[in-house]
């Protein structure tokens, strides 16, 4: 009889069957309309090894330590995107699973996403010649659709806005492909 199974090991660290499973019964990842339950287990389990790839990392640096984290607030978070404890209790129960489960999963996910917001947000700037090269673009692709193009300043922040959660998304790809560099992972199943 299989008690648990070893899905993943990131350094030392081994992710089992329970934790995808949790992963699934809290929504960490978007399930696409029409994919299947492998595919959607598969990207499930890359969410995951993703996560404690970088958590370990932030552990390893010391940088945990000296980040403002409300993992109350991101349980509680977790838990009303999903209908709440009382929703998911029976099935977090039938997995052997329970609160500290919850726990963990809520810590590393506010871990990664305090060093997202304390570290990498403020290292990313937007400078005016960024914003107006975005709004030639939109210029030219409105032009393209016949529609006329809005005025600079109406559009500025959004602009803004777009730049700066690219840029943002880039710095953390950087870092999950350093902190990939730097872990052992070995994946048991696809």
């Amino acid at each position: 009889m299989i008690v648990e199974e070893v899905v993943a090991v990131v350094d030392r660290t081994p992710l089992l069957r329970s934790d995808i499973d949790l992963a699934e019964l809290l929504d960490l990842v978007d399930r696409p309309p029409g994919e299947g339950e492998e595919a959607y287990r598969s990207a499930l389990l890359d969410a995951r090894i993703q996560l404690e790839v970088q958590f370990r990392d932030l552990e390893a640096s010391g940088v945990l330590f000296r980040l403002d984290l409300d993992v109350t607030g991101v349980r509680r978070s977790l838990l009303e995107a999903v209908g709440g404890l009382e929703a998911v209790g029976p099935e977090l129960r039938a997995s052997g699973l329970g609160d500290a489960d919850i726990d963990e999963l809520a810590l590393r996910i506010c871990a990664v996403n305090g060093y997202v917001e304390q570290r990498l947000r403020p290292r990313v700037s937007v400078g005016m010649a960024e914003i107006e090269a975005a709004y030639q673009e939109l210029v030219i692709a409105l032009a393209t659709s016949g529609e006329p193009a809005p005025p600079l300043a109406e559009v500025h922040g959004r602009l803004h806005s777009v730049i700066t959660e690219r840029k943002l998304n880039d710095e953390i790809e950087r870092w999950v492909e350093r902190a990939l560099a730097e872990r052992e992972v070995t994946r048991f199943v696809r």
